[in-house]
């Protein structure tokens, strides 16, 4: 009732309009409907409202923002991840568990957005610089948001850019938080435009005052368009560096459907479905230029491989034949000691297998979708892995591992990102700094189905290519495979559940500035901050003085 009350005191209801807004612009600026030039307004109501309401000394106001912050996040990750509602419940033992799902995930993601505008309000009451600080504190919030076990970045703002690719280049300079921090600014300034004329009334001033806003802001959007317009005529489309080897992928999407892919008795079935195509596929590639490397997907065999034998000498057979190595996902499963005790330890993997029975050192997966492919925080409360939802109970990799793999006359060096991976920047970006020149996302987005979830995943792959100026190839189950040169361009795309295949021509990236420095834009940023703060403390003490 607290929280209702606080809705209730000076500006009442119509305050809470704005976070609403801001949050449904959040959403609409992200797949399905793709409206990317609303993510440069859609702080602009929730910062309007804090702003407005600095002065109001009212019990409890501190809840207040609070809530505002919160309910913008909830909005805006509720919509955004509104395809939680389309996964099926054959996958859970509590039918229905997808609602509460969304509420919980969307309540949680909101808790960021609440303590960044707990902390403008704070700064705000006592004289520091709102407009300045609120960029910086809430691209600080999503960095947080993205750590720890129960991190989850689905949903930064910068991911809204995907496919404005001339505004994506400032990030290989920057890095992803830095595009973040440009997306806020330019809200920020719209923002404080419309503040400083609410302020001066209807005086001429005033409505001088309103425009400067919005022309700075297109002005400023119109040379950062300017500037990666420039990167991407300097380096066009399909053009290889000549000085290094191309090599040519093959990406099989078999388009194994949910309802088969893990049943008992479709084993076979789905074996012979994945096997047919990779054949299918390889021959069409031999056709037409051959290829280097094969690459299927996360899980793409419904067994253990490595323990398997049947199964493994089958893929082995057809390897041999091909004389080409494969790059795919698989299932580890082991008797390992976990907390001192014998355990069965499970792995979704990659590894490349090549021909004359030789295979690279596995890559076990990092960063493990919370509640899905693992409970968090079993490490310290170890009966919270006896609950059973029907997720998946992994066990994380402990280190980064790239592959080498043949190219040209040379040879290439490859580092995947499985599923999930490709939303953390540090995954890539440490794969980069090992010596990887190309990256591949490996992924089975089924549980999706046909809503946005597909699209949202595969976009935030683009970005680890132009952060690292390396070019990557996704491959899916179904869908969406594609390649991505490291300017963010886009080409063989596929569809979403159809049976494809393509031969993707990339060469090793040369890596980048942000790849070489990890997100040194924070470090100003949160000194920034922390300034402002101080500032903004001291001149509080001095006036109760």
């Amino acid at each position: 009732m607290a929280w209702v009350r606080g809705a209730r005191s000076p500006g009442g209801l119509r305050g809470l309009l704005g976070p609403i807004l801001g949050g449904a612009l959040l959403a609409a600026s992200f797949p399905p409907l793709r409206a990317w030039p609303l993510v440069f307004v859609a702080w602009v109501p929730l910062w309007m409202s804090l702003h407005g309401e600095l002065g109001v000394r009212a019990p409890h106001a501190w809840r207040r923002a609070f809530f505002q912050g919160w309910l913008m996040g909830f909005v805006g990750h509720a919509g955004i991840l509104h395809w939680i509602l389309a996964l099926s419940n054959e996958e859970v033992t509590i039918p229905g568990l997808m609602v509460p799902s969304l509420a919980l995930i969307a309540l949680y993601l909101g808790c960021f957005g609440g303590l960044a505008a707990l902390a403008l309000r704070w700064v705000g009451r006592r004289g520091g610089a709102f407009w300045l600080l609120a960029p910086i504190v809430v691209t600080l919030g999503e960095y947080l948001r993205s750590l720890g076990p129960l991190g989850f970045p689905w949903g930064a703002p910068g991911y809204a850019l995907a496919r404005a690719t001339p505004l994506l280049q400032v990030s290989a300079t920057l890095g992803f938080w830095g595009l973040v921090m440009l997306i806020l600014a330019v809200n920020a300034l719209l923002g404080a435009a419309l503040a400083h004329s609410r302020q001066g009334a209807a005086s001429r001033v005033a409505a001088a005052r309103v425009w400067w806003g919005p022309l700075g802001a297109a002005v400023f959007l119109a040379l950062w368009w300017a500037q990666g317009a420039s990167v991407l005529a300097r380096h066009p489309h399909g053009s290889l560096p000549p000085d290094r080897d191309p090599l040519r992928v093959l990406v099989a999407q078999p388009d194994i459907r949910r309802e088969i892919k893990w049943k008992p008795e479709k084993h076979d079935l789905v074996v012979d479905l994945v096997m047919d195509h990779a054949r299918e596929a390889a021959a069409r590639a031999r056709a037409h230029g051959g290829y280097d490397l094969f690459v299927w997907p996360e899980t793409v065999l419904p067994s253990a491989l490595l323990n398997d034998e049947a199964l493994h000498g089958r893929v082995r057979g057809w390897l041999e034949a091909e004389g080409r190595p494969v790059l795919l996902g698989l299932q580890e499963a082991y008797v390992g000691e976990w907390r001192g005790k014998p355990t069965w330890i499970t792995h979704n993997s990659a590894l490349v297998l090549h021909p004359g029975g030789g295979r690279s050192t596995p890559y076990r997966k990092l960063r493990l979708v919370p509640f899905s492919e693992r409970f968090p925080l079993q490490e310290i409360i170890p009966w919270i892995g006896a609950l059973d939802f029907g997720q998946s109970n992994f066990f994380p990799g402990d280190s980064l591992v790239t592959f080498a793999v043949p190219a040209g006359e040379g040879s290439a060096v490859l580092g995947c990102l499985i599923c999930f991976e490709s939303a953390f920047p540090e995954v890539a970006r440490g794969l980069v700094r090992r010596g990887a020149g190309v990256l591949v996302n490996i992924t089975n987005d089924f549980w999706f189905e046909r809503s946005a979830g597909p699209w949202q995943h595969a976009e935030m792959a683009i970005h680890r290519a132009v952060e690292n100026r390396t070019p990557l190839v996704r491959c899916a189950n179904t869908g969406v495979s594609f390649v991505v040169d490291p300017w963010g361009r886009v080409s063989h795309a596929t569809e979403l559940f159809t049976r494809a295949a393509f031969v993707g021509v990339v060469a090793a990236g040369a890596g980048s500035f942000s790849a070489c420095h990890p997100d040194w834009v924070l470090i100003p940023l949160a000194v920034t901050a922390a300034l402002v703060a101080a500032g903004a403390a001291r001149g509080a003490k001095r006036r109760r003085r």
